[in-house]
């Protein structure tokens, strides 16, 4: 279970590290750009600015914010949870805060929170916005709702995706 774990957390680790440096080869190629005194229009490199309002793509308010989540500030989707079985879940910015080790955007559109408990032990917050399906999970979410999943492995059964009140 443990080389399992440790496997998940650097197949993301990797991920946002490709993502990361990918930002910062287009931000190096834009300032070699500039010095050389060529401007490149936004159509230029649609990789890069890509606005789905623009292609008349359908935009979905997931009610979470993107950049107060990389920041750190989770109060997009701080809140009370409840499961299929009446389960209530509190989850606590400030608790949030305290624990966290890591926060990742993971490229089908939810988050994973790398937290810790008390006694040290890891462990994963997967955040579905609004709009975004639970992997394995299809179709049995409600997708009007964000949701969370805390745990090691992600959901393995519907009984652990919480939805928020």
């Amino acid at each position: 279970m443990k080389k399992m774990v440790i496997g998940l957390s650097v197949a993301f680790l990797l991920t946002g590290c490709s993502y990361i440096n990918e930002k910062e080869n287009h931000k190096e190629d834009s300032e070699l750009n500039q010095e050389a005194g060529i401007e490149l229009s936004l159509d230029e490199n649609p990789q890069f600015n890509h606005d789905p309002a623009e292609n008349g793509e359908n935009i979905v308010d997931s009610g979470l914010n993107h950049e107060e989540i990389m920041a750190g500030n989770f109060a997009s989707f701080a809140g009370e949870y409840v499961n299929s079985e009446g389960t209530i879940m509190l989850l606590d910015e400030a608790d949030i805060e305290r624990r966290l080790l890591d926060v990742m955007c993971i490229e089908d559109g939810h988050y994973y929170l790398n937290v810790k408990t008390d006694d040290g032990f890891g462990y994963g917050i997967d955040v579905y916005g609004i709009g975004v399906e639970v992997s394995d999970f299809e179709g049995l979410t409600d997708i009007t709702k964000i949701r969370v999943c805390c745990g090691q492995a992600g959901p393995m059964n519907i009984e652990e995706i919480f939805n928020k009140k």
